[in-house]
């Protein structure tokens, strides 16, 4: 089947999760700045900034951060309609025609399709291949597969032609230029 529609998106995890985590400190400091201004005539609206700035702080540690330590800094995934084994394949075949070995590592999961890491000497991107959800498994229709392409450094050109060898292996287009 043909992963239609492939169109890879970027993700700034790390900007994502600094300027969530900048914002609940920045509202920490400013609550409890208020806090100890004003004494009891502002302890309403600092408890208000204090409560909205944990708010804050716990749900970047809890989304952000796994996300940040799972996919890596900048990322870019796509999702297609191939097994995850058929996805693997098609990473590996990609790095092997550019003349690079790949490992595949399979991570430590409960789930019954563990994620697999793919890497090679040389290339500064790793692959993430997962079983994921996606809305359109709700009809019952066949598993969808989540590629999520993350590089310790950037290198456009090379990671670009990667993704889009990836594209046309798994069948679809090649994603439109940004």
């Amino acid at each position: 089947m043909e992963s239609r529609g492939s169109e890879w998106a970027y993700a700034n995890n790390g900007r994502i999760a600094a300027e969530f985590l900048g914002l609940a400190i920045l509202l920490l400091g400013i609550g409890l700045g208020v806090v100890i201004s004003f004494g009891a005539d502002a302890v309403n609206a600092g408890v208000a900034l204090l409560a909205i700035a944990t708010f804050l702080l716990v749900f970047s540690v809890l989304v952000f951060l796994p996300r940040l330590a799972r996919r890596g800094s900048l990322s870019f995934s796509v999702y297609s309609r191939r097994s995850i084994d058929d996805a693997e394949k098609a990473v590996r075949e990609v790095i092997e025609e550019a003349g690079r070995t790949p490992r595949v590592a399979q991570v430590k999961s409960r789930s019954n399709h563990p994620p697999r890491v793919v890497t090679a000497e040389g290339i500064l991107a790793r692959f993430r291949i997962e079983v994921t959800r996606h809305p359109a498994t709700a009809d019952g229709g066949p598993e969808w597969t989540e590629i999520v392409e993350s590089f310790r450094a950037r290198d456009a050109a090379e990671a670009r032609a990667l993704r889009d060898k990836i594209t046309e292996r798994l069948g679809g287009a090649p994603p439109p230029e940004a």
